[in-house]
């Protein structure tokens, strides 16, 4: 009896430890307010919360996540933390989001490499006024060239190389021919995208799990660029979280919200959790206006609410820095008390990273403690990966309460919610490949001509003989 006794009681710990999310506790700073890492409007994440116990109890499905922000964020030091975590705890969906800025001479991920032997013009949603559209990533590049392309792959780091089998992209649906190629394809895949209003998705799943691929333009109407927006890489079949990360430098709340490209295609992500870490940028006007903030804050909300009624926001305060490197920028202050006043009024789940951080004084001390770069502005890996460590680890306090207070066995159904959800009308893509053959299986050249391209256009279904490709279209 009493071995029974302990085996059960073994048994109820392990189920309790492996339901409780623990991620590693931050590094140990003096002026950190580590008891106040917490999230304020908690319950406001409680459907955020709901998918996340599901998740990890049913491990099928995935959960969306979508972080907005500026130079700090496009950097992906504090968002690389918080999706490695999420995804080793959750399990892992794919990258997500990802954009070949070094082709917008910007800075990237350290894990995103690109590169094109083709002439291209880009821009960013902070200079509206420019005659070059931006997208769903906050850029865009286009080009004229005859057979322009984009090469993109993921790099291998520290001996893990993330791979996918699916790929969202955004592009220019003005009825450009796309050649889309890879190590693993026998033969290239000519795609034709539908000519309409707003810029479709073109979806293409692969059976070979692949690290880069090259998407090259073969044919448009005259006057017609390649546009390029950005490409989702994702894990087909795999369930987990999916982080898509979406970082523009000196971005404010206003230019993302008057970007209508931007939000036309950002609902096609369809985002369980909108995190928004925006504030840096408005905080470089000594004078700024918190009520027009609030207003500008409180619309951008409802932007998101529009595109994915039934999503959860996280609205996060920026983090301390210097006024043109020469005192801590008092803005900030302004900046965060307008935030947090919406989403206390608003009933909006908010991080106030600026108290957390050690407030607007907080800055001398990343300083001192070496965590802030030379600009004073934006932060070394370190203090980025401090950051990072504390949104994940208030994150998990949030999670582990709702685990312990919500039984996953006493949750039938997910929580009434409010509103028509809104429908995306997609170009699916879906190709079969294989990988290369050995040496050994390789067989002689069936013909001596080259094959010609397959080419397809959206209302046929088309199987060359003798090919491993199969294209077809339908609409969701």
């Amino acid at each position: 009896l009493l071995f029974v006794l302990l085996v059960m009681c073994i048994n109820a710990y392990s189920q309790a430890d492996s339901n409780t999310w623990s991620p590693a506790l931050p590094p140990h700073y003096s002026f950190i307010h580590y008891d106040d890492n917490v999230i304020g409007e908690y319950k406001e994440l409680d459907s955020f919360y709901y998918k996340l116990v599901r998740l990890h109890h049913s491990k099928k499905g995935r959960v969306n996540i979508i972080h907005i922000g500026d130079s700090h964020t496009q950097a992906d030091g504090v968002t690389s933390v918080v999706r490695n975590g999420l995804q080793d705890f959750f399990g892992d969906a794919g990258r997500g989001l990802v954009f070949p800025y070094q082709l917008a001479n910007s800075n990237a991920p350290h894990d995103i490499k690109s590169s094109s032997a083709s002439s291209w013009k880009s821009n960013r949603l902070t200079s509206p006024d420019k005659p070059i559209k931006t997208g769903i990533s906050g850029y865009g590049i286009h080009s004229s060239g005859q057979n322009a392309s984009v090469h993109l792959g993921l790099k291998d780091m520290d001996g893990h190389q993330e791979r996918f089998n699916r790929m969202i992209f955004f592009v220019c649906n003005d009825n450009v021919c796309y050649k889309l190629t890879d190590s693993n394809l026998n033969y290239p895949v000519i795609i034709n995208s539908k000519p309409g209003d707003g810029d479709p998705t073109l979806v293409v799943n692969t059976d070979s799990f692949i690290s880069s691929f090259q998407l090259s333009k073969v044919s448009a109407p005259t006057g017609t660029d390649y546009s390029f927006y950005g490409v989702s890489l994702e894990k087909r079949d795999s369930s987990g979280v999916l982080y898509h990360t979406i970082g523009v430098n000196g971005a404010r709340y206003d230019q993302f919200l008057q970007n209508t490209l931007f939000w036309q295609q950002l609902k096609a992500l369809q985002g369980d959790l909108f995190i928004v870490s925006l504030g840096t940028n408005e905080a470089q006007n000594p004078s700024v206006n918190e009520q027009s903030l609030m207003a500008i804050c409180d619309s951008f909300v409802k932007m998101i609410h529009t595109i994915a009624p039934h999503a959860a926001i996280l609205i996060t305060s920026p983090a301390g820095s210097y006024y043109k490197k020469k005192k801590p920028n008092k803005s900030l202050q302004n900046v965060t008390d307008a935030l947090l006043h919406t989403c206390n009024t608003k009933k909006i789940a908010y991080w106030d990273l600026l108290h957390i951080s050690g407030g607007v004084g907080g800055a001398t001390a990343w300083k001192k403690s070496d965590l802030i770069s030379q600009d004073l502005v934006h932060y070394n890996n370190a203090g980025y990966l401090l950051q990072g460590s504390l949104l994940l680890n208030a994150l998990a306090k949030g999670y582990n309460n709702y685990e312990k207070t919500h039984p996953y066995r006493a949750v039938k159904a997910q929580p009434k919610e409010v509103g028509k959800p809104k429908t995306v009308k997609t170009e699916v893509v879906k190709a079969t490949i294989t990988p290369k053959p050995t040496a050994e299986q390789k067989a002689p050249p069936p013909q001596v001509h080259p094959p010609v391209p397959l080419t397809i256009t959206p209302d046929q279904e088309t199987v060359r003989p003798n090919s491993n490709i199969k294209v077809e279209y339908s609409d969701k």
